[in-house]
């Protein structure tokens, strides 16, 4: 993997440890042998938002953001939205179990209509290797599973697919919202169902297992936009926008603008001034940019063309995160 490209993962990966970025990284580069560190983040999330009625391209004056800010306050974003609809959506589980020395505890699982939200914590204070307060990756699971019956309704092996969110993180202790997509299982045909949670080390070994039954579903949100905007060479259409419980998904068609090889990228904001870091899903365009959904979301949204300042040592640490707004494509809402 280049610096080049090593940048811009750190530049998208959101509110993740750096560990974990690292051991991203080093799997990448076949640093490590460990199977186990072949996959441990996939990029991580977003995913939709409210009804646009009109919008209007414009110029927008060079405004400075910083990526680091932007993941720093997405994090805590992420936490509120959750703690937002955990209490009538949430089906409580509170399944502690241990394996492999390390304490696993289901809080909670939330069904939406194409995707599952788990709150797990995870405790490997007893661990050996943990106690000069380090942190590996395989001290947590990396395979997960949702069955009806014998029946897998949905999986992530190696974590791949699988959005993970920091809820909140020790030394010895971390909380994360795990998002699976349920591919073509639509989440209102599983209210009354027994499920089951696998999350697994190994594919058919031991883990932590879990049942629930949901008995209500966020219902996710889908508007058509249709809409072509231009800036300076470049062509920006809008197809559609859609809204899950944790995130906002645009579907941009624009072949020059946010792939790892171009020069721009694309941010979201909200009223508030706030920057939601564009989270490209596989094949960008037709699978959508995933970004964190805004605390407020009023009556407009701003999409964003910037141009990366990125600069790090030779050390590979961060020393410059800024980066420059250089074109803007007010969004205006109306909530249903």
């Amino acid at each position: 993997m280049s610096d080049k490209i090593n940048e811009q993962l750190l530049n998208i990966m959101g509110s993740v440890d750096e560990e974990y970025i690292q051991e991203y990284i080093d799997a990448q580069t076949n640093t490590h042998k460990s199977r186990r560190t072949r996959m441990r983040f996939s990029v991580a999330l977003a995913a939709a938002m409210v009804l646009l009625l009109g919008t209007i391209s414009l110029a927008a004056a060079p405004v400075i953001g910083h990526f680091l800010a932007n993941r720093a306050n997405a994090n805590h974003i992420v936490i509120q939205n959750f703690d937002d609809i955990e209490s009538v959506y949430a089906v409580s589980i509170d399944d502690t179990q241990e394996c492999n020395g390390v304490v696993g505890t289901l809080h909670n699982a939330v069904v939406e209509d194409h995707r599952i939200l788990l709150h797990y914590t995870f405790d490997w204070s007893s661990l050996e290797e943990a106690r000069d307060g380090s942190f590996h990756s395989y001290f947590l699971p990396w395979f997960f599973y949702i069955k009806e019956g014998n029946t897998v309704l949905c999986q992530s092996e190696y974590m791949e697919g699988l959005y993970v969110e920091s809820y909140d993180i020790d030394d010895t202790k971390a909380t994360y919202l795990y998002c699976i997509d349920l591919n073509d299982v639509e989440g209102q045909d599983l209210m009354g169902k027994e499920l089951t949670v696998q999350l697994l080390y190994e594919q058919g070994g031991e883990g932590f297992t879990s049942t629930f039954t949901p008995t209500s579903c966020f219902t996710d949100r889908s508007w058509d936009i249709g809409k072509t905007y231009s800036f300076d060479e470049h062509k920006i259409s809008l197809e559609r926008i859609e809204e899950s419980a944790l995130y906002v998904t645009l579907f941009i068609d624009c072949s020059t603008i946010g792939h790892n090889e171009d020069d721009y990228r694309f941010v979201l904001s909200d009223e508030l001034g706030n920057d939601y870091t564009a989270y490209p899903n596989r094949d960008d365009d037709i699978y959508g940019y995933w970004f964190i959904k805004p605390e407020k979301v009023g009556t407009q949204l701003t999409l964003k063309v910037i141009r990366s300042n990125m600069e790090t040592d030779p050390y590979g640490a961060i020393i410059d995160d800024s980066y420059e707004v250089l074109y803007e494509i007010p969004i205006e809402l109306k909530n249903s």
